[in-house]
């Protein structure tokens, strides 16, 4: 096993530094061939993505003499231990010299990036130059650092690293499974869509997360319920569910239109319906509350597989922000007041498509400032067109009323459901399409 099998997924990313390692760890090939090898790579991307991970797989492949500089020391003191470590490398090269978490070398922003620290790097790669010296860094924030400093010349390879998706999060959570004593009903496949987007570390900590769950009820294995529940904590910001509490909650049911639970229930069965039909297997999980936590009564969450095309994705977005006040609308005829913030995101997305993409006519379509009578057509034809979006989405609605029915019910009783739970649903249902 090399240092590079030790990263999980992110396969077009390891090739490259596999490659930058080669041209570090055999030279005589490349010097054949008259090129010289890259000078500097720079590692950028959200915290917990994996990048001190990739930094060390590079450093060991490489076979070189590593350096470390990471800020431990007040301004003055750290632009000496600069100095001093560039100083110390070109001793002993060939060597890298890591410059680890360099967007914490000074307190910037983009306004203010030419600092101390910064010049003094610059200036260390550019005395560097005709030496056997590769300098490798990793940022979170790339835009802390002058343009000046991250150009071609001093880091030739800029790579970003990004949260894991599809294929590389199964594959992370498979790995991080695989130390757990887990259910057989266990799907690295559903909390990967979940936790679509999430770091690697935040993977890892749902994982644990489950496990701690499952020690504090003295369960044999790790369930999927111990998984839904720390998703629900971690990536939601849901506190800890109470059974019996919820038990006692979920019996209600539907009955009472005046119940703010019940409206809850059928608000979120209108979002996953809708979602569901327009984009078969992108709902998640769907959840509601007995008590509002961070502001919110309910959820659900959706995954963009990518096998649409963007421009049907935005729409069906838009019907699905408008199924949970349809369904409350069609359910118990009052209007849904807790439907403010989906009605916003869908007049951002109408927006777009009126101002940004031209899609209601280029006589609305417009990159700078409006002029006032403009602005008012777009307005209109804004409204029109989510006024015809509203009126498709309880057409969906009443095309698909048994599946909205049986969703409805299942999530009035658990409180809780999951992406199997809803495909088991849908089995018993007839799927009504619908094109857009």
């Amino acid at each position: 096993m090399n240092a590079f099998d030790k990263i999980i997924g992110y396969n077009s990313v390891k090739n490259e530094l596999r490659q930058i390692s080669d041209t570090l760890k055999n030279r005589d090939r490349y010097d054949r061939l008259g090129v010289k090898a890259p000078r500097g790579l720079l590692l950028y991307g959200d915290p917990g993505v994996g990048k001190s991970l990739m930094a060390s797989a590079v450093i060991e492949e490489s076979g070189r003499k590593v350096f470390v500089c990471r800020k431990d020391k007040p301004n003055g003191d750290f632009v000496k231990e600069i100095k001093a470590t560039f100083d110390k490398a070109i001793e002993n090269a060939p060597s890298i010299v890591y410059l680890d978490d360099m967007d914490k070398f000074a307190n910037s922003d983009e306004s203010h990036r030419n600092t101390e620290e910064y010049v003094t790097v610059q200036s260390c790669i550019d005395d560097a130059k005709d030496k056997e010296l590769f300098v490798l860094a990793t940022v979170n924030d790339i835009y802390c650092l002058p343009h000046s400093l991250r150009r071609a010349g001093r880091f030739d390879r800029l790579i970003k690293v990004e949260a894991p998706h599809g294929k590389d999060a199964e594959q992370i959570i498979a790995h991080y499974l695989k130390s757990k004593k887990i259910s057989g009903e266990i799907d690295p496949i559903t909390i990967a869509h979940i936790m679509d987007g999430h770091s690697c570390a935040e993977l890892e900590t749902v994982i644990n997360e489950a496990g701690l769950y499952a020690g504090y009820e003295r369960a044999e294995y790790i369930t999927m319920e111990h998984f839904m529940k720390a998703c629900l904590h971690t990536v939601f910001g849901i506190g800890f569910r109470n059974k019996e509490k919820d038990d006692e909650c979920f019996s209600t049911g539907l009955s009472d239109p005046r119940s703010v639970y019940s409206q809850i229930v059928c608000h979120e069965a209108g979002h996953a319906v809708m979602s569901e039909v327009l984009c078969p297997g992108s709902v998640t999980l769907i959840c509601v509350l007995r008590e509002r936590e961070n502001g919110k009564g309910g959820f659900t969450a959706c995954y963009n597989d990518n096998s649409k095309s963007s421009l049907y994705w935005d729409k069906s977005r838009i019907l699905t922000f408008l199924g949970g006040m349809a369904a409350v609308e069609q359910k118990f005829g009052i209007q849904d007041y807790g439907s403010s913030g989906d009605l916003a995101n869908a007049l951002d997305y109408v927006k777009k498509f009126v101002m940004a993409k031209g899609l209601c006519g280029f006589q609305y379509y417009s990159l700078v400032r409006p002029s006032p009578e403009l602005q008012y057509r777009q307005e209109q034809v804004v409204a029109t067109e989510v006024e015809k979006y509203y009126h498709k989405a309880k057409e969906i609605l009443s095309l698909n009323a048994e599946f909205f029915e049986k969703v409805a019910s299942a999530l009035s009783r658990k409180g809780l459901l999951s992406a199997c739970d809803l495909q088991q649903i849908k089995s018993e249902c007839t799927i009504i399409p619908v094109s857009l």
